[in-house]
């Protein structure tokens, strides 16, 4: 009688859930400072396929408060915020605010295999890489062989 009793609540669970599936609710994302720039990595990328190019014009952005530098990784640098060394790029650059202090960083990368070095370096990312301060988010967009990976707080507004 048990097994009865609990094979019915089992079927009648999955008719009500419709068999397991269930609907996926998509956020709208919040218009971040992460966000902003995937989106203009995205925009810039497309018109042109030279990274320190776009890194260049993403550091200008009126959503970045501080002011950044553009800088050329070489596959020996050391970059900031991982736990491990990141290598395995064809090219990379990366953009970073003048005032250390403040915990944004955001790189562009030329690889071979974009979703398994995305997947790396999600894995060793450290939001607390900064002394003293912390990112608030981390976002990875791939574009092609292209990568934009950006720490940074939710926007620069205190």
């Amino acid at each position: 009688m048990k097994k009865i009793i609990l094979s019915i609540m089992i079927v009648g669970t999955l008719f009500i859930t419709g068999c397991g599936k269930k609907e996926e609710v998509k956020k709208a994302e919040k218009n971040t400072v992460a966000v902003s720039l995937s989106k203009e990595f995205k925009k810039e990328i497309k018109e042109s396929k030279d990274i320190e190019a776009v890194a260049n014009k993403i550091s200008q952005s009126k959503v970045i408060v501080p002011k950044t530098q553009v800088f050329t990784i070489g596959e020996e640098d050391y970059l900031q915020g991982f736990k491990e060394e990141i290598k395995g790029f064809k090219k990379a650059v990366g953009i970073a605010p003048m005032i250390n202090t403040i915990p944004m960083i955001a790189y562009i990368f030329e690889v071979e295999n974009p979703e398994e070095f995305a997947k790396k370096l999600k894995e060793n990312a450290q939001l607390n890489w900064n002394i003293c301060t912390q990112a608030d988010e981390m976002k990875i967009t791939i574009e092609g062989n292209y990568i934009f990976f950006i720490m940074s707080p939710e926007s620069f507004e205190e």
